[in-house]
């Protein structure tokens, strides 16, 4: 009777949930301003979650995806492109892919980053630049999303998972049947 109850319990459930909030949904790719330096040479460097360098890794830049150029990091995790023309790039290094907007030297918006910022293993929660430069930090991992639900849709899953056979178990019908719930027996 049990497992009767958790199967219906566990359709309702599936019932009402839309099948929109149980796919998987794309994550939006972040756009990153940068302003290329004399001779248009982008800047950037490649760090992990807690912040530290990583040498001696692969980054590839990308447009219209073919790679233009590719290049490996410093001790430092530092990497540079020179003779770039500006425009909208990928930079790709293992998981991490992000999208990067460069401008010549000229044209870029006010505080534009003189350099970017890839975070590979992405793990820090709060990351502050110097006052006297402005760095976008780019991080490469969709947003805290387990099974492609936000947290409060799955906040929302587990308590239908939880609630609904309480419900169904609170209206047992084990105990004596009555007509119109005026306590009178179903059948004599």
């Amino acid at each position: 009777m049990l497992i009767a109850r958790l199967t219906f319990g566990l359709a309702c459930l599936g019932m009402l949930i839309p099948q929109g909030l149980m796919a998987a949904t794309p994550t939006q790719q972040m756009v990153s301003d940068v302003v290329l330096g004399e001779g248009g040479i982008l800047l950037g460097r490649l760090i992990d979650g807690r912040g530290y360098g990583l040498p001696g890794r692969h980054v590839e830049m990308r447009r219209g995806g073919e790679v233009i150029v590719w290049m490996r990091t410093d001790q430092f995790g530092r990497f540079a492109v020179k003779d770039l023309p500006g425009g909208t790039y990928a930079l790709v290094s293992g998981s991490t892919q992000n999208v990067v907007r460069a401008w010549a030297a000229g044209s870029a918006p006010p505080r534009t980053s003189t350099q970017v910022i890839l975070v590979e293993q992405p793990q820090a929660v709060s990351w502050q630049a110097p006052a006297t430069e402005s760095v976008d930090v780019v991080y490469s991992s969709s947003d805290s999303r387990i099974f492609g639900l936000s947290p409060l849709t799955l906040t929302a899953v587990v308590g239908m998972a939880v609630g609904i056979p309480i419900l169904v178990n609170q209206h047992d019908d084990d105990g004596p049947s009555t007509v119109g719930g005026a306590g009178l027996p179903a059948s004599p």
